[in-house]
């Protein structure tokens, strides 16, 4: 970056979903007496804003193979190792993305009456958009938009002629979700207007679906969970806000479990409750989960629940 050797991580725990996709494969092949049917294993690509589950299903995935009766998946996140986590229904959010482009007219800063500054549009925009969410949306229905980007210029003395917002919207129904991008997409003009500058430049990308497990699924293989993690297996109260494509091969009609277990230290958890110091969740630097305990709870739990719904006849 800039010249420089810069090391980056994507720090979601892929490597551990891939290492239990492998174990499980292992410990299914290892049993194959004592189940039966067609297990087929999906090592898809892209699961985060690539588009990988639909380009794979656009590819024929289902109608060059079988379309399975049933789907399992699950991902890794900051609970404590040896625990698994599931619900029916709604499990985490759509996600959007959006890019928002404001033109003005550039200057030097002495002279601000001479700009249009789209530095200033974009403060306001940022600070307004989140009116959308506190006075627009029902407030008892999930939705989030966050700015994580913002752009604009390269002097500290002189006002640029664009600025780039870049942000993520998140919400469980779609309703909630047409209604935050229609007013985001408001206040965007709305704050050009004010400036009297032209039109932004807004893209939005339709990005993950949320993943609704199915009810009659979702009851049996978390009873399997129940059975074998005992009160380490958990019944989510509410969804979570991340999102994953998942989804797609649950619109495309394949009935699903997707689950969650936890990948760091119960100990370290413990100690950081007790000093109330937060703990890194997925995509921080310093979310780092257990190897060893965690592929092990994570390969268990899913050949169980494979298991279950393959039993011989």
């Amino acid at each position: 970056m800039r010249g420089a050797e810069t090391p980056v991580m994507h720090a979601c725990g892929h490597d551990i979903h891939m290492a239990v996709w492998v174990a499980v494969a292992r410990t299914m092949v290892g049993l194959r007496d004592q189940w039966s049917g067609t297990l087929m294993f999906v090592a898809q690509p892209a699961e985060e804003g690539g588009g990988g589950a639909r380009s794979m299903i656009r590819d024929g995935l289902f109608t060059r193979f079988p379309k399975p009766d049933y789907g399992f998946a699950l991902h890794v996140g900051p609970g404590p190792f040896g625990y698994v986590s599931y619900k029916p229904g709604v499990i985490n959010s759509t996600s959007d993305g959006f890019a928002i482009t404001f033109n003005g007219k550039g200057g030097h800063g002495s002279r601000p009456h001479t700009t249009i500054d789209p530095v200033m549009m974009a403060g306001h925009f940022i600070v307004d958009v989140q009116s959308v969410i506190s006075r627009e949306k029902d407030a008892a229905r999930f939705g989030v938009v966050t700015i994580g980007s913002v752009q604009a210029g390269n002097a500290g003395n002189v006002i640029p002629d664009q600025a780039t917002v870049r942000g993520t919207i998140r919400s469980y129904d779609n309703d909630t979700r047409l209604k935050m991008i229609a007013g985001l997409e408001r206040t965007a003009k709305a704050v050009a207007m004010m400036a009297g500058a032209p039109e932004p430049d807004i893209g939005i990308t339709e990005g993950a679906k949320a993943v609704v497990n199915d009810a009659a699924l979702a009851e049996r293989s978390g009873a399997v969970l129940k059975a074998a993690f005992g009160d380490k297996a958990r019944l989510m109260a509410e969804p979570g806000s991340a999102s994953e494509d998942y989804s797609e091969f649950v619109m495309a009609g394949v009935p699903s479990f997707y689950f969650g277990i936890g990948g760091l230290d119960p100990k370290y958890l413990a100690q950081a409750a007790a000093n109330k110091t937060p703990v890194p969740g997925n995509h921080l630097p310093e979310f780092a989960p257990v190897p060893e305990p965690t592929i092990r709870t994570g390969a268990e739990a899913m050949s169980l629940v494979m298991l279950d719904v393959l039993q011989k006849k």
